[in-house]
C-alpha cells in the first residue's frame, strides 16, 4: 500500500497499514467520547431576580439549578462575592407591563431569589 503524506510517497505493508488504520479509529473513538461528555462545567453564571450576576462551582448543584423543581432551596459558594449564599428556585409569573399582548403580559418562569447564607 502506498500512501501520499505531504508529498511524499509511502510504501506501507499490510501489517503497518493495519496499525495505521486502528491508531486512526483509536483517535477518533477517543475525540469522540470526549466531547459527548455530559459532565457538570467547572463553573456557571446565573443572574438572579434583581439582575445580580453570581458564578457557582458547585458541580452537584448544576443539575439541580438547571432542571429545578417549585421551591428548591440550595446552599452554594459564590465565586464572585466570595460568600455562601442561599439559592431559592421558584416557579412563577414574571412581570411585563409594557408588552400590550394579553398572551404575553403574564407568563411563568422560573426565578432564581439569591440571598446571604448564614453558613458563613
Amino acid at each position: 500500500m502506498i500512501i501520499n503524506v505531504l508529498g511524499v510517497d509511502i510504501s506501507l505493508n499490510t501489517y503497518t497499514s493495519y496499525l495505521a488504520y486502528l491508531a486512526l479509529l483509536i483517535v477518533l473513538t477517543l475525540s469522540c467520547s470526549a466531547t459527548s461528555n455530559t459532565q457538570a462545567p467547572s463553573s456557571f453564571p446565573l443572574l438572579d431576580n434583581r439582575g445580580i450576576l453570581h458564578e457557582y462551582r458547585d458541580s452537584k448543584a448544576y443539575p439541580k439549578i438547571t432542571k429545578p423543581t417549585h421551591m428548591s432551596v440550595l446552599q452554594v459558594y459564590c465565586g464572585v462575592h466570595r460568600q455562601w449564599e442561599t439559592l431559592r428556585i421558584v416557579w412563577r409569573r414574571g412581570d411585563l407591563t409594557k408588552i400590550e399582548h394579553r398572551e404575553e403580559s403574564s407568563y411563568w418562569r422560573w426565578t432564581y431569589m439569591v440571598s446571604r447564607s448564614k453558613k458563613q
